[in-house]
């Protein structure tokens, strides 16, 4: 049943697009390509990145190196505080030296107290919580007491800055350099996981372009002309169906052309008996005309008698040629559609019991008819011209090879959607060489064909039958 699709508007379009890409098995074999390339790649580039700053963490995790690089940046914040006139006034002015150095921690100490943070939201939070002056030396008496203990354990691990004025002050510092290698290793984990993503996405997909060039190559092997070369089928997607329709149609070619072949090797053997069958009573005409026209024969009974043998092959030739040309006629109409109408089935059953066979009964046959059709069975479907045709063949083929002295056997059936008829008889034992092309029969069942039904012929222990399958009206 063919299927109806209304598209109301752009909208619809879309969703009808997605709905049939989404049937697509090859856009799932892509999807699902992707989707592993992406996860392999990204299990493999997380792994290169986690296990690479891990290293770098462990390799850069020593005293030594980090009291270096501390040295290294204190030197360089003691000149920078040189050269702007750094007090503690202005000591704000650090930040641009902690932005031209984003990879340091900076604290500065000054009578205990903090007065410089690099980290912008603790410096917030100092803002936040100024004391006033009124009550600075109260809060300094309080800072003394809890952190007198700890002031020796202070001053050693910070480093000692001077200021502007000559003022000393304390600088917690803590350089994490390390961190730009870090950057390092996302790069080159995230260029490793799109280059493993790319090649891992090609290979998926390239079993499908093999796939796809094998078919192409096979397909030349076609295109040379051998046929007999097979279409490799793999998998259930859109190419295998692709291949799996070149196949069909390989078959298909394959089939034709032996149909093809049979067809003209039919012809030739048809031609070559229906020329000896011509030849034979074209060479006894000749023989009795070239006896009348001599003279050779001079009584007039006898004169007679050849010139009625002669009108007979004349006939019989005529007969020839016309099933021939009748062949040759419905072989060229063979790939055409023939017009066809219902016709009652059991009254075409009845017509060619009691009617059309009744020539055979008035030259000494025995008919013997049984009809199965009931009126309620339906119509048939036929072409009355083309119809008519095949009847006259099987009479005709009747009073040639049917024995006299044995009934034909004739009954009418509905089986399965389809008129049967069967026509059995007894073959004759006194048969001439030449009656033996059958093209009557040939035409029959080409003309059944026409009508999208059957002609079947069965000859077995001296009696021949004959089948056809007609199509009912549905």
């Amino acid at each position: 049943m063919q299927s109806i699709c209304i598209i109301s508007g752009e909208g619809d379009i879309v969703l009808y697009s997605m709905r049939d890409t989404f049937k697509s098995k090859l856009t799932w074999y892509l999807a699902g390509c992707v989707l592993l390339s992406a996860v392999i790649a990204g299990v493999i580039g997380y792994v290169i990145f986690y296990f690479a700053t891990s290293y770098v963490e462990q390799l850069f995790d020593d005293q030594d190196i980090n009291k270096a690089w501390q040295v290294k940046y204190l030197d360089d914040l003691q000149e920078y505080v040189e050269q702007n006139a750094i007090t503690l006034e202005n000591i704000g002015e650090l930040a641009k030296w902690t932005d031209d150095n984003p990879y340091v921690y900076l604290s500065v100490y000054q009578n205990k107290q903090i007065v410089y943070n690099s980290d912008y939201a603790y410096a917030e939070s100092l803002a936040d919580s100024y004391v006033p002056e009124e009550i600075e030396s109260e809060v300094s008496i309080e800072i003394e007491e809890e952190e007198s203990v700890s002031e020796v354990d202070e001053m050693e691990y910070l480093y000692r800055l001077v200021l502007a004025d000559d003022s000393i002050a304390r600088v917690d510092i803590f350089c994490y350099d390390y961190w730009k290698y870090n950057y390092y290793v996302w790069g080159v984990a995230v260029v490793v996981a799109v280059l493993l993503f790319v090649t891992i996405l090609t290979r998926l997909i390239h079993r499908k372009i093999r796939y796809i060039n094998g078919m192409t190559k096979e397909l030349q092997i076609l295109e040379g002309g051998n046929l007999e070369y097979p279409i490799t089928i793999k998998g259930d997607d859109e190419i295998a169906n692709l291949a799996r329709g070149i196949e069909q149609m390989r078959i298909s070619i394959i089939d034709n052309i032996r149909k093809e072949q049979q067809m003209l090797q039919g012809n030739k053997e048809l031609v070559t008996s229906m020329s000896h069958d011509l030849r034979t009573p074209l060479t006894t005409l000749t023989g009795y005309l070239e006896m009348l026209v001599l003279g050779n024969v001079t009584d007039e009974e006898k004169r007679k008698h050849y010139l009625e043998l002669s009108l007979a092959k004349s006939q019989e030739i005529k007969q020839l040629s016309d099933d021939l040309f009748e062949y040759f006629l419905i072989y060229g109409e063979n790939d055409k559609r023939i017009e066809v109408e219902p016709v009652p089935a059991s009254a075409m059953a009845e017509d060619l019991i009691s009617n059309q066979l009744l020539v055979l009964e008035e030259d000494g046959y025995v008919i013997s008819g049984i009809n199965n059709i009931s009126l309620e069975a339906g119509n048939c479907m036929i072409n009355a011209k083309y119809m008519q045709r095949v009847l006259n063949n099987l009479i005709s083929n009747l009073q040639k090879y049917a024995d006299k002295g044995s009934p034909i056997e004739i009954s009418a059936n509905v089986e399965q959607q389809y008129m049967v008829l069967r026509i059995r008889n007894v073959i004759s034992e006194n048969l001439e060489p030449h009656e033996s092309t059958k093209i009557g029969l040939i035409t029959c069942e080409r003309i059944m064909k026409l009508h999208h039904g059957e002609f079947q012929r069965f000859e077995s222990e001296g009696e021949f039958t004959v089948k056809l399958v007609i199509p009912m009206e549905q």
